[in-house]
C-alpha cells in the first residue's frame, strides 16, 4: 500500500532548498513498490499554498505555474499516486477529532491521520506529533 505523504514530506520532495529534502528524497528511494508515494487533495493543496507564499519562502517562492509543472513532473512519475477520500473516511475522522479538548484545533494533520485510518495507510511526516492520533501508522522521518 502506497504511503500517505504529510504536506511537507511533499513540500521538500518538491523543493530540492528544503531543509529536509535530501531526507525525504532518501526515504522515496527507499521505496520499490509502485505506487509508493499516495497524496490526498489536503497534501496537495497545503504544498501549493506554502510553496507560493512569499512570507514562507521568502526568495524561494514559487509561481503557481512553478507549482505545477513540479506536480507534473511528480504524476508522471510512476511511484506517486493521487488518492481521493477512502471509504469510511468520515467515522474516522469524527473519531479522530472527537476527543480533542476544547480550543485544540482540528486541524489538517487530524485530517490526514484519518484519512491513513481509513485508507490503511502509513502516513508519512516530519512532525512528530503525528503520532498523538490514536491508530494512525506514522512514520517520522526526523
Amino acid at each position: 500500500m502506497a504511503a500517505l505523504v504529510d504536506v511537507n514530506v511533499l513540500v521538500a520532495l518538491l523543493h530540492a532548498r528544503h531543509a529536509h529534502s535530501a531526507r525525504a528524497v532518501a526515504w522515496l528511494e527507499s521505496r520499490d513498490e509502485e505506487p509508493a508515494v499516495a497524496i490526498c487533495r489536503v497534501s496537495q493543496m497545503g504544498a501549493l499554498r506554502i510553496l507560493t507564499h512569499p512570507s514562507v519562502m521568502r526568495e524561494d517562492v514559487r509561481t503557481a505555474q512553478e507549482f505545477w509543472q513540479g506536480w507534473t513532473e511528480l504524476m508522471n512519475d510512476d511511484r506517486f499516486s493521487q488518492v481521493d477520500e477512502p471509504a469510511g473516511f468520515e467515522p474516522a475522522w469524527q473519531k479522530v477529532t472527537s476527543p480533542l479538548r476544547r480550543g485544540a484545533a482540528a486541524e489538517t494533520d487530524a485530517y490526514l491521520a484519518a484519512f491513513a485510518i481509513a485508507g490503511k495507510h502509513r502516513i508519512v511526516s516530519f512532525d512528530r506529533g503525528m503520532r498523538r492520533f490514536a491508530g494512525v501508522d506514522a512514520e517520522i522521518l526526523i
